[in-house]
């Protein structure tokens, strides 16, 4: 008999429980084409090869929706499982309990020796078909409530890695949606201040063609662990593309922003990148801008990423502020 989605992911959830691996997209897709048997879909290569940094967060993201739609599907099938279970439960008992009611009726009513035991043997015998149902939906019903629970649990855990650069563990652009739309709000409600930064690494395309892509991915690794160091963690840090960052940083004006990228700046010409026992020095530009009464998300990205690139344009290695 062939297996279904839900029995085949089922399998591949209790394989990684085995083997003691995350449940990563990355394994669960291994595993899943591994027991199914089926072939991996092709991915179709792009007309420029993208950059690694950037092809490594590709080759991330596309397992990771795979494994949302799977368990996604597996999650409805089971839920439409428990369904299914609990309301043949409820007729199978209910019928099993209208047979018992009328033989304990007539056993209360009986006056005959033979016919009471006779009724009383039926009515036991009924008793326990009705616990012996009541057991097998119960055991059945804690070990789905099991595997939901450990399904919410991966489902959390994917969440997260879907709104994470593989490379810098920096939000990414789906992070970043769902990041500024909750401060924005919460920026509104309580009417507070909030500041967005657009960050860009300088001359990053030198890096790469003098000392290599590898260098490259690792000056944006240790960037990101700079800006980290001098965030909140109230504050979110996304990596908007390329050698691009955004910094969201919750009740803070512009002042308060741009202390927060003087800051890094002073860090960033102390701690120059070692890479093959070189030492790479760079800079960076960053934009300000601060949200205004009822501005949207894309209004203000936009604000900060305008006068991100009059710094750069100034001769980088500069921090404007939106007026």
């Amino acid at each position: 008999m062939a297996q279904t989605p839900n029995v085949i992911g089922m399998t591949v959830m209790q394989r990684l429980k085995e083997t003691g691996e995350p449940a990563t997209p990355e394994n669960y897709e291994r595993y899943y084409y591994e027991l199914s048997g089926l072939p991996r879909p092709q991915k179709i290569a792009a007309a420029d090869p993208a950059p690694p940094a950037a092809a490594a967060a590709e080759e991330h993201a596309l397992p990771g929706k795979e494994f949302v739609a799977e368990m996604m599907s597996m999650l409805r099938q089971m839920l439409q499982e428990v369904t299914d279970k609990t309301a043949t439960l409820a007729k199978d008992i209910g019928e099993k309990n209208k047979d018992l009611s009328g033989n304990v009726t007539s056993l209360k009513a009986s006056r005959d020796k033979n016919e009471i035991l006779r009724l009383l043997s039926t009515v036991v015998m009924q008793a326990g078909g009705i616990q012996n149902t009541v057991e097998a939906s119960h055991k059945d019903l804690v070990e789905t409530r099991r595997a939901l629970s450990s399904m919410q649990e991966e489902l959390a855990e994917t969440r997260q890695l879907l709104n994470e650069d593989a490379l810098t563990g920096a939000l990414n652009r789906r992070g970043l949606d769902q990041t500024l739309m909750r401060e924005i709000a919460r920026a509104q409600r309580l009417d507070t201040k909030l500041s967005l930064s657009m960050v860009d690494l300088d001359f990053f395309k030198k890096v790469n063609d003098q000392h290599g892509h590898e260098a490259g991915d690792q000056m944006l690794v240790h960037f990101a662990s700079l800006i980290k160091s001098v965030l909140r963690k109230s504050d979110a840090m996304v990596r908007y593309g390329g050698e691009e960052f955004a910094l969201i940083l919750p009740d803070t004006d512009a002042r308060g922003a741009h202390f927060v990228l003087a800051r890094l700046q002073q860090l960033m010409s102390k701690s120059p990148l070692v890479f093959e026992g070189k030492q790479i020095n760079t800079t960076f530009s960053a934009g300000i801008a601060t949200l205004r009464g009822d501005e949207n998300g894309h209004a203000l990205l936009r604000r900060a990423d305008e006068v991100l690139y009059a710094a750069k344009n100034g001769g980088r290695n500069a921090i404007k502020i939106a007026a």
